[in-house]
């Protein structure tokens, strides 16, 4: 984590779209297939090129997004947007990333990436954020309350775009 300390919070920011981008790249090419496998319809009639449209707007929706709270925004509300994006990834790595391999008992698409680097990625972020006082608990608390209906909202509006692109 020597790395992580030596990055100021404007820099450690960054790297929330950069693992954003990793995570989609573990995830797209095998969602179609894993889709079908599963006992209940989460994405179902998505295609393959139609999640990869989807994560890739989110992805470039999460670096405009950093963009725009860190270097032209540069304050508290900047910093809580781009920590927002990084509540609902955390909120993903549980929801499906780690329950849906217990649940299902099989691999689940982006499930290395939610462990490997979503997981204590977070865990420090929000950890620096609140010993820096850039964060306070009760911002964190609302941030975590929202994430599951941002998640949702985001992924329906991606998916949407996907198949609109891919006609």
């Amino acid at each position: 984590m020597s790395f992580l300390n030596s990055l100021s919070f404007d820099r450690l920011l960054w790297l929330v779209p950069i693992f954003f981008m990793l995570h989609n790249m573990e995830e797209a090419p095998f969602m179609e297939s894993w889709s079908r496998r599963l006992p209940l319809k989460i994405h179902s009639g998505v295609s393959t090129r139609q999640f990869v449209i989807a994560v890739t707007f989110l992805t470039l929706s999460g670096f405009l997004a950093t963009y725009f709270g860190v270097e032209y925004l540069h304050n508290s509300t900047g910093y809580l947007m781009v920590m927002g994006i990084q509540t609902v990834l955390l909120f993903n790595a549980f929801v499906p990333h780690i329950t849906s391999p217990v649940r299902f008992r099989m691999f689940s698409p982006g499930v290395v990436t939610a462990i490997v680097i979503t997981l204590p990625f977070s865990f420090y972020l929000f950890r620096r954020a609140l010993n820096e006082n850039l964060l306070s608990w009760n911002q964190f608390w609302i941030l975590l309350g929202i994430a599951p209906f941002a998640m949702v909202i985001f992924a329906l509006i991606s998916l949407q775009i996907g198949k609109a692109l891919d006609k």
